[in-house]
């Protein structure tokens, strides 16, 4: 049995994490995050509007949308969320990278939804144990482009185990956010998932090893802001050049 990192960072630490990424690029996260929604919100509004005959149904058709372009768009928000907790260059565009692994995106959330669906036939627990088993997919397939739909299946069960929990808990630490987004008429989810996301993704990276998990993290902000005073002092005292 291939061992695995275990996460022992706080679900505050894990949040402060997420907010210490998205400083400074809030309103680059908005956008993705609309046009995220946009994606597979209108659409779905619109189709209803024309094919469906019961306000309490989707329509078929609507439903194939939904099918078709969650797995795609669910890879391009990752990639992009990725991009910004890593400090790299992004744009909202990048929420439709995805479609570009149309094929593996789409099979990788119909085999995973299977096998979620197929779990919670038996109770309703093994089905919530199975979707945080295979809750990193997409993140593995981001991060894993050659990477077959079952590799990344097998290793985000790999990456879960004994960690379960500690996902559960820090999904479950935004509840009280996600109540009262529902105050601003969702609105507020523009904020929030981004959010949510990127406090997951540093869950994501201390639990495959690419970032150390922190013993403070308010120890970590003060480095950043002693390195910004230096390099600060360093051009103040540079000599004046000569006329």
């Amino acid at each position: 049995m291939d061992s695995n990192i275990i996460v022992t960072e706080s679900s505050q630490n894990l949040r402060a994490l997420g907010r210490d990424a998205l400083a400074g690029k809030w309103k680059l996260a908005v956008l993705g995050t609309l046009l995220y929604m946009v994606i597979t919100a209108v659409p779905v509004i619109i189709l209803d509007m024309i094919f469906g005959n019961d306000i309490t149904h989707q329509s078929g058709v609507a439903t194939l949308y939904s099918i078709l372009i969650t797995g795609p768009v669910t890879l391009g928000y990752a990639m992009f969320a990725i991009s910004i907790f890593r400090r790299r260059e992004t744009n909202p565009g990048e929420v439709l990278y995805g479609f570009e692994r149309f094929g593996k995106s789409l099979g990788l959330y119909i085999v995973m939804s299977i096998f979620i669906f197929l779990w919670c036939l038996l109770l309703i627990v093994p089905g919530i144990i199975a979707a945080l088993r295979y809750s990193m997919c997409f993140y593995i397939l981001a991060d894993n482009p050659n990477m077959g739909i079952m590799e990344a299946l097998n290793e985000s069960k790999r990456m879960m185990r004994g960690n379960k929990w500690k996902y559960f808990c820090l999904n479950l630490s935004f509840i009280g956010w996600g109540i009262l987004c529902l105050f601003t008429l969702g609105i507020g989810f523009l904020w929030l998932t981004p959010y949510v996301e990127t406090s997951v993704i540093a869950f994501y990276d201390i639990a495959n090893g690419s970032l150390r998990s922190v013993k403070s993290i308010e120890q970590n902000i003060e480095q950043r802001i002693e390195q910004n005073i230096e390099q600060r002092t360093e051009k103040d005292i540079e000599p004046p050049t000569a006329d």
